[in-house]
């Protein structure tokens, strides 16, 4: 076999070069997961690897790492590129709940939920909490009840109830929250989602922007955030990329005329530090007078 053939993406852990590199960057954690399991079928995955397992928008800085469900009495903590996290039986469980997802032991998705949420930073606990919500079929107060029944003394209960308190199941994709979990830490006034806007050309349509601002005054402000992912699905609907450029631009124009301002801004913006605040103020967001980090 040729040098260069191989490729080493988690130690002791093996696969042809060309199809690692073929994969996506958001694929390749559960691969790697998926390989783990394979080889140790003993091993149940928790916090953000089965997250991840479950399909909510873990970060991929928090899946650097493969995290392990062990006893509390076992050791705990990160030993290489494992992070063993002890999870205690809820009350009224004998053991800690555990599923198999495509053949994949997992901590149970209450369990994985708030987990994540008592460790997460808080813009990208708010990604997981907002699809949380859509996954267990639950509301805001429920999930601030699971938080309260799994957390128990864990580290991080009291951050991740205030997550809880502002998630919102009509957020549309794990960016879209992570921008709006910035904005609530800079202490932006939390926009309203999913807000509907006539189409001015053809009123029976109407559009539905990411999150919007009605000010005292009646001024809308609208922010859009620009994902790789909405730009494939978009393509998807509407062939080539020069119509979907042309398609995207009539909208924002016609956006332009029944709101003030659309303010676009994609990850890189929303993950440099202070950059998503600046673009804010620029516009006039409003800020609330005082606010938590």
């Amino acid at each position: 076999m040729n040098s260069g053939e191989l490729t080493e993406p988690f130690p002791q852990l093996f696969g042809r070069s060309a199809f690692w590199s073929e994969l996506e960057r958001w694929e390749r954690p559960l691969v790697i997961i998926k390989s783990l399991a394979r080889h140790d079928d003993r091993l149940i995955f928790a916090s953000f690897s089965a997250a991840c397992v479950f399909g909510l928008p873990v970060s991929l800085e928090l899946l650097e790492d493969v995290y392990l469900a062990v006893s509390p009495r076992s050791h705990t903590g990160k030993a290489g590129r494992f992070v063993r996290c002890g999870v205690r039986p809820t009350p009224g469980i004998p053991t800690f709940a555990r599923g198999t997802v495509h053949g994949i032991h997992v901590t149970s998705p209450e369990q994985t939920v708030v987990d994540c949420l008592c460790t997460a930073p808080f813009p990208q606990a708010l990604a997981i909490a907002d699809a949380a919500l859509r996954f267990l079929g639950i509301s805001p107060d429920e999930l601030g009840q699971l938080v309260r029944r799994y957390g128990g003394r864990k580290r991080g209960v009291r951050g991740a109830l205030r997550v809880a308190s502002y998630a919102d199941a009509r957020s549309q994709s794990g960016g879209e929250s992570i921008a709006r979990g910035v904005m609530i830490q800079e202490g932006f006034v939390v926009p309203d989602l999913q807000v509907a806007f006539p189409d001015v050309l053809e009123p029976w349509q109407t559009f539905y922007v990411d999150g919007a601002w009605i000010l005292d005054d009646g001024s809308k402000l609208v922010w859009e955030f620009d994902g790789k992912d909405k730009y494939t699905r978009f393509a998807g609907e509407h062939g080539d990329s020069v119509t979907r450029m042309m398609r995207e631009r009539q909208r924002e124009s016609r956006l332009t005329a029944v709101c003030d301002a659309v303010i676009r801004f994609d990850y890189r913006t929303v993950m440099a530090p202070g950059a998503l605040a600046r673009l804010l103020d620029a516009y006039g967001v409003p800020r609330i007078a005082s606010s938590g980090s």
